[in-house]
């Protein structure tokens, strides 16, 4: 596969002179810089270097059955009023250490423009719902909602439409402080989806976003979009990196993010050539290192995982679902067979299964639409593995609608949560 990569005693060799390809892998070339430190200008540079690509050419003990369902019991609160959602895409369900968080933009911004309710282990209800943004924060139609807990903050991102016009915002749920303004966006149809992306790095929050229409680095290019890195602090919003200018983004899941320890990796997918593909770059430190490499070409990217230690990207092609590893240093590809996947439920316990995969469900994670069969989560959904249930969360309408499947014995059992 090719990449661009460094590693070495040295801190740093920035990488540049890269074409993003046409419907071929790129081809890559190096040149070196140094640096003493992952904060400086050369370390910048590297970061730029791989953004080039797209603008020079663009044994687990079963619980019990009574354990993992709760519907025999009565719920510990009653079910939170959500209403008409004010978009196709304004709510996100992420996991958290107890279970999993349903956040939500309701029509009526009487009681908030961003809501929240917390769901347990057994992925009922826990809480009463509660104010994640203020009413007063948010002026736009809210869209493409992201959300990841940070160890004990909520945080947030979306695209805000007003009109004709779109930008990014972020914030801590919770806290009554205005929203981050993190720029500009793609003002396109409410319906698009991953065009911003949220993950918890240490006690940060990353947010790696779809800006608004840009020239081109190539003149001879069009249709140019800004892409930017941005970071939630305890103290503020910090910009990350440089800016990118990336010609033709997918209308969904353009953007794409995960974290493993202290590496992380953010994507790009774009329609440059006659099919699609998906770049993804790898920002490591401790030594400096970058690669960035074109992925999956002809396939539609579906969202990442972690597993095994390490993040994997998923998407849909001609001949079925697909994944690939993003490696870290010089790690070969390692693509996963994921046609027919399913949740199997075996003494009580669930694991998701396809061809290549073997995912118990233990711990509360978040992300498991792109490995879900589509009767369990048909396009757009959003899914999280609670503790001891899957929760998925589609649109009826201008309605939330959310399904707990729970494993009973050798069976998956399903219901429908009481969403008012």
């Amino acid at each position: 596969m090719p990449v661009l990569s460094h590693s070495g005693s040295e801190r740093l060799r920035v990488l540049l002179d890269a074409c993003f390809p046409s419907s071929r892998a790129a081809s890559c070339s190096e040149r070196a810089a140094r640096s003493r430190g992952p904060r400086s200008a050369a370390f910048a540079a590297l970061v730029a270097a791989c953004a080039l690509p797209l603008v020079a050419c663009a044994k687990r003990s079963a619980p019990s059955a009574s354990a993992n369902g709760a519907s025999a019991a009565v719920a510990a609160v009653p079910a939170p009023s959500v209403g008409r959602l004010g978009t196709p895409t304004g709510f996100e369900l992420t996991a958290s250490a107890t279970g999993a968080t349903l956040v939500w933009s309701p029509v009526k911004r009487e009681h908030g423009a961003l809501r929240k309710v917390e769901l347990d282990a057994a992925g009922a209800f826990a809480s009463p719902a509660s104010v994640a943004v203020d009413a007063s924060a948010v002026t736009g139609e809210v869209t493409d909602v992201a959300a990841a807990w940070v160890k004990e903050r909520l945080a947030l991102a979306w695209v805000e439409r007003d009109g004709a016009k779109a930008r990014v915002r972020a914030a801590w749920a919770g806290n009554g402080a205005a929203p981050f303004e993190l720029g500009a966006a793609w003002s396109g149809p409410r319906t698009a989806r991953g065009n911003v992306v949220i993950a918890a790095r240490d006690d940060r929050a990353l947010v790696f976003s779809r800006g608004d229409q840009t020239p081109c680095v190539d003149a001879e290019r069009h249709g140019c979009f800004g892409f930017d890195f941005h970071e939630l602090t305890s103290s503020g919003l910090e910009k990350g990196g440089l800016p990118m200018s990336v010609p033709v983004p997918c209308a969904d899941n353009s953007t794409e993010l995960a974290v493993v320890g202290r590496r992380f990796h953010y994507g790009v997918c774009t329609q440059t050539g006659e099919r699609p593909v998906t770049t993804m770059f790898t920002i490591e430190r401790d030594p400096d290192y970058a690669r960035a490499d074109p992925l999956l070409e002809g396939c539609t990217p579906a969202g990442t995982f972690v597993w095994q230690s390490a993040a994997w990207l998923v998407a849909e092609c001609e001949n079925g679902r697909r994944a690939v590893r993003l490696g870290a240093r010089d790690e070969p590809a390692e693509y996963l067979d994921l046609r027919a996947p399913r949740v199997e439920c075996r003494h009580g316990a669930a694991t998701l299964r396809a061809p290549s995969l073997e995912l118990p469900l233990d711990e509360p994670r978040s992300g498991l639409a792109a490995l879900l069969p589509p009767n369990l989560a048909p396009l757009g959904a959003r899914a999280v593995w609670t503790g001891r249930a899957l929760v998925v969360g589609t649109t009826l309408g201008d309605r939330v609608r959310l399904t707990r499947h729970t494993c009973a014995a050798d069976g998956l059992r399903t219901e429908t949560l009481d969403v008012q």
